[in-house]
């Protein structure tokens, strides 16, 4: 949690020099309730300090089953994922490979932690020459844009941990912005 500064200021104003509207109140015992409430304020959120618990929870080499979509249709596939710190761990690196199935689908992608924006920031290039950005600002919901073979198209892919070592996946895509469909549903174990 953050403190705007004019929050900041208000209380500051309030402490030294007492709340009248509060019968009785003092600038004593309105310093120590700002300094009270001052001590329960989270700590700011870095980029190292979020690249570092999403390391954790993250990096590994994932082994995924489930379906991937392509033209022909859903197609049952076999996935790994291959997850670590990269670029003096300023970066998160994710190798996606279609190892079985009809659709051999291969990306690399970079995400790193915007502390100034408090946004999640994943960058993906892919082997059918596609490119995609996305943000998220609780690294669960990825919403962004890709251009590729298909042309330009809105993302949104879902990563639930459900617990340490699986997580569930589901990408999807649209051309309108409004109807949405399926690039792959995997159930994945570190």
């Amino acid at each position: 949690m953050l403190i705007r500064p004019s929050a900041f200021l208000c209380v500051a104003i309030a402490s030294l020099f007492g709340c009248r509207s509060t019968p009785g109140s003092n600038a004593v015992a309105n310093a120590a309730a700002a300094q009270a409430a001052a001590s329960t304020v989270e700590p700011a959120v870095t980029a190292a300090s979020a690249l570092v618990d999403s390391a954790r929870a993250l990096a590994g080499t994932w082994t995924c089953s489930g379906w991937v979509h392509g033209p022909g249709g859903a197609s049952p596939s076999e996935v790994t994922l291959e997850v670590r710190p990269d670029l003096d761990k300023a970066w998160l690196r994710t190798d996606f490979a279609v190892l079985s199935g009809e659709y051999k689908y291969k990306f690399t992608s970079y995400r790193t932690f915007d502390a100034a924006s408090s946004e999640w920031v994943n960058v993906i290039v892919d082997n059918m020459g596609g490119h995609a950005r996305a943000s998220s600002k609780d690294s669960h919901i990825w919403i962004g844009e890709s251009s590729g073979p298909m042309g330009e198209m809105k993302i949104r892919d879902t990563e639930h941990l459900v617990s340490p070592g699986v997580m569930n996946m589901r990408g999807q895509y649209s051309l309108d912005g409004r109807n949405w469909s399926t690039g792959y549903e995997l159930s994945c174990k570190k």
